[in-house]
């Protein structure tokens, strides 16, 4: 049985039930751009939360008409203020999200989380394609120390017995 507060609760209920719905997509889906969607209905359905429990039937908006100063003839203006901050912080967060998605498309050509986790890890330093490939300068100090500051033909050459090398031309 359905209770009475039901019909009464009717924003609480379908602010739950988009809650819900925003929270399997983004959970559900492995496309960015429906993660996103999926973000933005879960804020939604906070918004209308907040609006409706800052609601109260038969009252107005917190702005003085005719001379009536009392406080039990409007809303509470906090909730109106708080949807407000949150729908502006949202959009900034949406644009945000886009922005790294498009940067994620252009670089592993796909919206698929795993696909772009995939070739990230295969991306990883010393797999990286993109970067310049610098020469370790480690290994050449140790070289060049091994073989007492001589590099290149001469090092190979040292030790050696430069009659037999010579000799073998």
């Amino acid at each position: 049985m359905i209770g009475p507060n039901l019909f009464y609760n009717v924003f609480s209920v379908a602010a739950v039930i988009l809650f819900s719905v925003g929270f399997t997509t983004l959970m559900l889906h492995r496309n960015m751009i429906k993660k996103i969607i999926g973000f933005n209905i879960m804020d939604t359905a906070v918004y209308l939360l907040l609006a409706s429990k800052g609601y109260i039937f038969g009252r107005k908006a917190p702005i003085i008409v005719n001379g009536i100063k009392s406080t039990e003839a409007y809303i509470n203006p906090i909730p109106a203020g708080l949807v407000l901050t949150g729908i502006v912080v949202s959009v900034s967060v949406t644009a945000l999200m886009l922005a790294i998605t498009i940067r994620l498309y252009e670089r592993y050509h796909s919206l698929d989380i795993d696909e772009i986790s995939l070739k990230a890890r295969m991306d990883a330093p010393g797999r990286n394609k993109y970067r310049k490939k610098e020469p370790n300068r480690n290994v050449d100090a140790q070289a060049a120390a091994k073989n007492g500051g001589i590099k290149g033909k001469d090092a190979v050459n040292k030790g050696k017995d430069k009659t037999v090398t010579e000799g073998r031309k």
